[in-house]
């Protein structure tokens, strides 16, 4: 009895230290899982605000490019159709119609978040086609798209700014033919897209500010990320583009409002 008594009060001490470190882990354990779910819903809402913005971001690509529409491009066609209208009314006609159909097919790819390469690549051969009523014999068009690589997912209207460069500081500058270029091909997963032109290196062709090439370049590295690359220089009288993505397969999608 004597010895119970006197380890009654000790044990008594060691059950309370005991039960007061059982209530500080558990506390700091509560503490912590209690940061962790905040750290997680915190986390959370900033992929959803990410996420958000990225939509906005291409909402708002999306709609640059509904109005994106070079104005030389639509001035030169225009002033070309008036000029045949006189003397061929019916080539005048042809490229009228060949006009409408290219702005409508621009904004439907435009309302779309990815397109099968070989439409982009087909509603470059309509404004190719167009511009070659402008340059007539000037102007030659070569398109080699492997099925493999038509097949492929692309952003919308990727391909317009680098044709239209082609154009305006190629083609434009030359006295005699010139040659644009478009071929694709697929190869261990990636598709390697090429736009090349002819130039005059000794022709100061019109003053850019190379917003097409660094929109090309950004959209790509937005949609694959590190995946892509953007390679664009002259090598002697030809400027080449080359683009090369990841293979996304196409599929069907509805034009987005």
């Amino acid at each position: 009895w004597a010895a119970t008594v006197g380890t009654g009060p000790q044990w008594s001490r060691d059950v309370t230290v005991l039960l007061s470190t059982v209530a500080v882990l558990l506390f700091l354990l509560s503490s912590a899982v209690h940061y962790v779910f905040i750290a997680l819903e915190d986390q959370e809402a900033a992929r959803r605000q990410a996420l958000e913005s990225a939509v906005l971001a291409r909402e708002a690509e999306l709609r640059a490019l509904r109005a994106q529409v070079n104005p030389h491009f639509l001035f030169n066609s225009l002033h070309s159709i008036g000029s045949l209208a006189g003397t061929r009314p019916a080539a005048a006609r042809d490229m009228a119609i060949a006009l409408g159909e290219f702005l409508r097919q621009s904004l439907h790819l435009g309302g779309l978040a990815g397109v099968p390469l070989q439409e982009e690549v087909e509603l470059m051969r309509q404004y190719l086609a167009i511009e070659q009523v402008r340059f007539g014999d000037r102007l030659r068009v070569h398109i080699d798209v492997e099925p493999d690589a038509g097949a492929t997912r692309v952003p919308p209207l990727l391909l317009q700014p680098l044709v239209e460069n082609a154009i305006k500081h190629g083609v434009a500058g030359l006295l005699d033919e010139g040659v644009v270029s478009i071929t694709a091909r697929r190869d261990r997963g990636h598709v390697h897209v090429a736009v090349v032109n002819a130039f005059d290196a000794e022709v100061q062709s019109p003053a850019g500010t190379g917003t097409g090439l660094r929109n090309v370049r950004d959209r790509l590295v937005t949609h694959y990320g590190p995946a892509a690359t953007f390679r664009a220089g002259a090598d002697g009288e030809r400027f080449s583009v080359t683009l090369t993505y990841p293979c996304e397969q196409a599929r069907h999608e509805e034009p987005r409002a």
